[in-house]
């Protein structure tokens, strides 16, 4: 999410889906060199969007299938959650075939049933841990779902939990109950807005819209970006916090910067060269 004032736009699903192995075919993943902070041979990404009320997190969702869609990748073991929002009020937007194109079935919903959404994340975290690993949690909203989920595992295993946010709207929208969990009870790595530049994080928000062509003719990500940027025309407009770049014609996919400090290209400047890195056109 975003600043203060910036609303979430959901893109979230009717129907809620489960989370099968990496798609990592007959890859040796026990051998992957590590990605950043990131193990592939024993850690599992989860990537929470609130989607709930702006539009950044369609883009969002397309920012990380471009990097999952990237062969480096292709040993992480993940599951993404739309809806994971907290106490902010506002729309929430649908967008099953937004998720489904950038996560095939490795994403659950937490709109339709948090419960069961609580209850799989929590057992696919348990997992991981006790095969030697760590959580890397990825949070483009707000952090009640990923509170819950930690406060099913045992309390031992509450630090291999890493929680990475770059907004402090995010923060203030999340329970209380929520913030001291992860705060003091996890590793929690607070990054820098992505929203602005030059502030160590990349700035992945500009009403520049001259990077659309690349993303949307690729062969790879092309039809995730083509549905974000569809479902972003559609709701911006109307959505309860109007986002600016996007209504410029930009791109905001600003909650991709916790998965650019969790894999380790937070050195990028901005979009230009997250389109150059991901947006290969092959």
């Amino acid at each position: 999410m975003k600043w203060p004032l910036l609303l979430a736009l959901a893109l979230a699903t009717p129907a809620c889906a489960t989370t099968p192995p990496s798609d990592s075919g007959n890859m040796d993943c026990t051998a992957t060199p590590v990605i950043g902070l990131f193990d592939p041979a024993r850690d599992l990404l989860v990537a929470n969007f609130d989607s709930k009320p702006d539009v950044d997190d369609l883009q969002a969702v397309a920012g990380l299938g471009s990097v999952l869609a990237d062969p480096e990748f292709a040993c992480v073991d993940y599951v993404a959650t739309s809806g994971a929002y907290g106490k902010q009020t506002g729309t929430f937007l649908q967008a099953s075939e937004l998720f489904t194109l950038a996560f095939g079935d490795h994403w659950l919903n937490a709109h339709d049933d948090r419960a069961s959404t609580v209850a799989e994340l929590a057992r696919r975290m348990r997992e991981t841990i006790a095969g030697g690993g760590k959580v890397w949690v990825a949070e483009a909203g707000q952090s009640d779902v990923t509170a819950a989920a930690v406060k099913m595992l045992p309390e031992d295993m509450w630090t291999s939990v890493n929680v990475v946010q770059h907004s402090y709207w995010n923060e203030t929208q999340s329970s209380e109950d929520a913030m001291q969990i992860v705060v003091y009870n996890t590793r929690y790595h607070r990054v820098q807005d992505g929203n602005f530049p030059d502030n160590g994080s990349p700035a992945f928000n500009t009403e520049d819209g001259s990077h659309w062509e690349a993303l949307l003719s690729d062969p790879r990500i092309g039809p995730i970006w083509t549905e974000a940027k569809r479902l972003s025309d559609r709701y911006n407009p109307v959505a309860d916090y109007v986002n600016p770049a996007v209504a410029a014609g930009g791109l905001d996919f600003s909650d991709t910067v916790e998965i650019a400090y969790i894999f380790g290209f937070d050195d990028m400047d901005g979009v230009g060269d997250f389109v150059e890195r991901f947006a290969k056109g092959d």
